[in-house]
Parts: C-alpha cells; sequence; structure tokens
C-alpha cells in the first residue's frame, strides 16, 4: 500500500490563492523567466520512470524527491507526477516562484514522459506559467517523417498560452545534442534545414508569427556553425556541467555559465542558461539506459539563496547585454531534474512536507526586483 503525502487538500487550498489574474497570458516586459521541465516522474509506467525512482532511493539521495513522492511497503520511493493535484500544485509552485514559462522537453504524445504537457495543455487554468517546446532535432525524423513533427508544432504555436518573444514569435528550443542521429537522417546537419523551413512557412501561412529558434548546445562555436546551417535564430544551452569529483563550490558554477555567455554572445544573438545546480551522483551509482557512463564531477548543492543568486545574475547580463540577447529571455535549469541536479520545483522534506524554500528565495527575488525595489 502506497502513503499518501499528508494534507493535500491543505496544501492545494493554500496555494491556489497564489496567482495571477489571467492576463498572465499577456506578453510581459520584464526579461521572461522559463524554467526547464523533463518529466521522467511516472515511475512503472515507462521504463525512465523506474530508472529515476531507482536513482533516487538510496538515503543520501532522498532529499532530492520530488514532493508529490509516496513510499512503497518495502520502503522504496514511488514517484508519479499523474497523481491527482500534482499538475495544479505545481502550477502554483512555478507561479509563486515568478516563473513565466515552462519549457517542455518534448516526447511523442502517447509517452509518459509527455503526461504533464499532456496535462497542462488539457487545464482550463485561470492562470499558469505559459509554455514552449525543447524539441531534440533528431525527433524530426528524416525527410520522410518530419511532417507530423511541424503539424505538431504549428499546434503548439496556436496555443494562446504559448509563450512569444520579440511580439509574435513563438519560441522552440532546438536540443542539439551530437549529430550522428541528424546526419543518419538527413545526410548533413543542413538536411534538417527543410523541416525548419517547413515549420516557418507552416506558421507563416496560419498567421502564428515566425518561430524564434534556439539553437540549444553546450559549445558557443559549434552552435553558432549549427545556426546557421538550420537559419536558426539564436544560441543557448541546457545545463551547466562540470564540478569536481569532491564537489566544486557555487561560485565555480557560475563562473562556467558566465563563460558561457560570453561565448554565445560573442558569436550571436543568445538566451542565457540559468544553472540550479549539477549533480549526477545518482546516476553515477545507478545508470540509467540513456546515461551508461555519467561522470561525479558535480557542484555542491546550492542553497535557496544561491539560486536566487544565479538567476538574479542572468538577469543582470541579459540587462547588460540587451544587444546580445534580443529575445529578452532566459532559461533556467532546471525545473525538475532532480537526479541529474538541478531543480526548482519542491522537494520531500525530512518532515514529510513539501519543502518550497528554492521556491520562495527565486519569489521573492523576482518580486522584489519586478516591483523595483
Amino acid at each position: 500500500m502506497l502513503g499518501a503525502v499528508p494534507c493535500w487538500p491543505t496544501l492545494l487550498a493554500g496555494l491556489l490563492g497564489v496567482g495571477l489574474p489571467t492576463a498572465a497570458f499577456a506578453q510581459l516586459e520584464h526579461p521572461l523567466v522559463g524554467a526547464i521541465r523533463w518529466d521522467a516522474w511516472h515511475g512503472e509506467l515507462e521504463a525512465p520512470g523506474l530508472a529515476v525512482e531507482r536513482a533516487l532511493a538510496p538515503l543520501q539521495y532522498r532529499s532530492r524527491l520530488p514532493w508529490f513522492t509516496e513510499f512503497r511497503e518495502d520502503g522504496t520511493p514511488s514517484i508519479r507526477c499523474d497523481r491527482p493535484g500534482v499538475i495544479e500544485a505545481e502550477i502554483q509552485y512555478a507561479l509563486e516562484a515568478g516563473i513565466d514559462y515552462w519549457a517542455f522537453v518534448t516526447y511523442p504524445e502517447e509517452s509518459a514522459l509527455s503526461i504533464p504537457l499532456r496535462q497542462y495543455l488539457a487545464g482550463e487554468w485561470e492562470a499558469a506559467p505559459r509554455f514552449c517546446s525543447i524539441f531534440e532535432w533528431s525527433r524530426f525524423g528524416g525527410p520522410d517523417h518530419y511532417q507530423p513533427v511541424v503539424e505538431r508544432l504549428l499546434g503548439y504555436f496556436a496555443d494562446p498560452r504559448y509563450v512569444r518573444v520579440l511580439g509574435d514569435r513563438p519560441l522552440l528550443y532546438l536540443l542539439c545534442h551530437g549529430d550522428e542521429h541528424v546526419t543518419a537522417q538527413w545526410g548533413a546537419v543542413d538536411g534538417l534545414r527543410v523541416a525548419v523551413d517547413a515549420l516557418r512557412a507552416g506558421a507563416a501561412e496560419r498567421g502564428l508569427g515566425d518561430p524564434y529558434i534556439v539553437v540549444t548546445w553546450f559549445h558557443a562555436s559549434e552552435a553558432e556553425t549549427m545556426r546557421q546551417s538550420l537559419g536558426a535564430d539564436a544560441l543557448s544551452a541546457y545545463a551547466v556541467p562540470g564540478g569536481t569529483p569532491e564537489g566544486a563550490p557555487f561560485e565555480q558554477s557560475q563562473a562556467q555559465a558566465r563563460t558561457y555567455w560570453e561565448q554565445m554572445a560573442a558569436v550571436g544573438p543568445m538566451i542565457p542558461i540559468v544553472s540550479w545546480g549539477w549533480d549526477q551522483r545518482p546516476r553515477v551509482d545507478n545508470p540509467p539506459p540513456w546515461v551508461p557512463n555519467p561522470t561525479p564531477h558535480h557542484y555542491e548543492t546550492f542553497t535557496p539563496d544561491q539560486c536566487a543568486e544565479a538567476l538574479e545574475a542572468a538577469l543582470d547580463w541579459v540587462a547588460e547585454h540587451s544587444d546580445a540577447c534580443p529575445a529578452n529571455a532566459v532559461l533556467c535549469y532546471a525545473w525538475n531534474e532532480h537526479d541529474e541536479g538541478g531543480w526548482l520545483c519542491p522537494t520531500l522534506g525530512s518532515d514529510g512536507q513539501p519543502d518550497d524554500s528554492r521556491v520562495r528565495a527565486v519569489g521573492e527575488m523576482l518580486a522584489q526586483r519586478r516591483a523595483g525595489l
């Protein structure tokens, strides 16, 4: 039998008082703050869910468990994002934190990895973060398979909740990790431009605005070459990996992030990546199938105040480098990469209650900043 997370009705009732008017979906003037969602938190429904449960099962990693974790009779964690009330509570936590949009790593629609996205799209929320897609470039599938993908993305662009930059341009992150799959599918990286051009043409035909396509990769010069080949618009990164086997300090992570920003700004338009941590040690102990050889290099776990500081530094960068940051946005790693080391989503506290200290620290910083304090 599963033990329920205590006091969910009380939790939801309190959180539902935290919100924004319906105009929350309108364009905002302050820099847009986005957070990556990687939604493998579905337990036994698919292999990735079981893998992340194994990774976070050891006692030394349980402080990272998502707040909605329950426990089986044998003491192992059961992490199911599809439990009633989870997406509703996460929306309210994101609003409390001041998050403007979620960037969903986008998987096949029927996959359990898409459960939160399906729930989000099916809801009629009075207020919620907007959303966009982080789409792995290999998922376009080649010359004979890309049209359904283009149609899916155009459907997202047509949703009034889809985040836009520079007026009416739907924001799309293209996750470009390694080119071997794309080369196998298209013959060369620039072959994928057929799909990118089709996406732009379809958006134009439907009056959806010209997509603002961001190549997301860790090496600025390589990313700029990809951007030019694909006819994309800007550069960013997915995370800020690094550290040492013993655990490097917060300051080293921030120095690495700033190096990324400077390198990207030197070659093209960019959206700064914000790091809220990097620590794959749970995967080192229990490697998932998709990362067979994770590195133990990591940073010390960020404090809530350091999470706020990391985001504020990126917002300052955008203000100081507006020419390099025309989209007026940042991307944060991450909402819920709990086993990889970057998260803002509340965790399950030692008292069995959600630990929302990171949410509160980031939310307080953003509220003061946006109020001009």
